[in-house]
């Protein structure tokens, strides 16, 4: 029992991954596990550990600094969390460090919905697994990923969330991707698993059962009923149209991104990111690139590298998750 008042972690899980993988899917079937509360997007944890020695000073933990930092940001905000609840809980458990503020915050979270454990759901953390699993040693990692094309697709249809270009899809897919499976070979099989979107639609129960013993939590059938809150959920996001799913069960038949994508862009994709594909099982439908096609990769990676830049360069102004994590990613 933590002096909060709090119930210890067992496990504090962590749905990651590039966006548009299913991550918010995966989230809605463990949010609806009895135990277990899992907050959509919470985003700062990553970023504001960067940033943790504003907090842990010599004359103590600095709560103003930190539930000021916490409150700036609007995907924090968007968890439902009152401020004076959050200053309460942490007058009472008198944090240490930042993980002990963030632990103290997320049972309030947990708490408020009537469960014991926490964990979280934000696809950017995928670039953030190495600290978050150093400042957290209850921490475990579920990475989904999905067909890198699906998840190219899917954010052309929303350019507002990421990628505007196949190019810059396929950069973002594979980067993600890649970074997030280094993570989990360092962390081993005890802490990182991944998780096929396209597996969890073909088979939810044999995924969700595998994913509930690897976090130690009992497989509840209610947690793949999770579509029947679907409706509440999809009305308290920023695009409902983008969730509309998640009103329905699991299953059915997967998107056939090879009827919508174009042999050119597909090639693109496959000149980018072919490698990754290959190496996850995915099957590569794409002709060998031609010039053309070469000339746009090497443009792309250019533009790509520039972007990264931008990205991480200060910005006054920004939230400390925006600087972080450019662009909402939707799962």
């Amino acid at each position: 029992m933590r002096r909060d008042g709090s119930v210890s972690a067992e496990v504090f899980p962590h749905f990651v991954g590039c966006g548009r993988s299913g991550t918010t899917l995966f989230r809605n079937i463990f949010d609806a596990h009895s135990r277990l509360a899992v907050t959509h997007e919470a985003h700062f944890i990553g970023p504001m550990a960067k940033q943790r020695a504003r907090y842990e000073t010599t004359g103590g933990f600095d709560e103003e600094a930190f539930v000021t930092d916490l409150f700036r940001d609007s995907n924090f905000r968007r968890q439902g969390l009152d401020e004076d609840s959050v200053r309460k809980v942490l007058d009472s458990s008198r944090p240490r460090t930042y993980a002990d503020a963030v632990r103290a915050v997320f049972s309030l979270y947990a708490r408020e919905q009537g469960k014991e454990l926490y964990g979280d759901k934000t696809p950017g953390s995928v670039s953030h697994i190495e600290l978050i699993a150093t400042l957290f040693p209850e921490s475990k990692f579920v990475h989904i990923i999905r067909d890198g094309r699906a998840v190219a697709l899917s954010y052309l249809e929303r350019p507002e969330w990421g990628p505007r270009t196949m190019a810059e899809a396929a950069n973002h897919w594979k980067s993600r991707v890649s970074r997030g499976r280094e993570a989990g070979r360092d962390l081993g099989p005890d802490r990182y698993i991944e998780a096929r979107y396209e597996e969890l639609v073909e088979d939810p129960e044999s995924v969700t059962r595998k994913l509930c013993a690897f976090l130690g939590l009992e497989f509840e059938e209610p947690m793949l009923d999770f579509h029947k809150r679907g409706r509440e959920f999809i009305s308290e996001t920023k695009d409902p149209e983008a969730f509309k799913n998640l009103a329905k069960p699991v299953g059915g038949e997967l998107r056939d991104w090879a009827e919508e994508i174009s042999e050119s862009d597909l090639s693109l994709f496959d000149a980018i990111a072919g490698d990754h594909l290959r190496d996850l099982g995915y099957e590569v439908l794409a002709p060998s690139p031609s010039i053309s096609t070469r000339v746009r990769v090497a443009g792309a990676a250019i533009a790509w590298q520039g972007k990264r830049l931008m990205s991480v360069l200060p910005s006054r102004g920004k939230e400390s998750s925006d600087v972080a994590e450019p662009g909402r990613e939707a799962g």
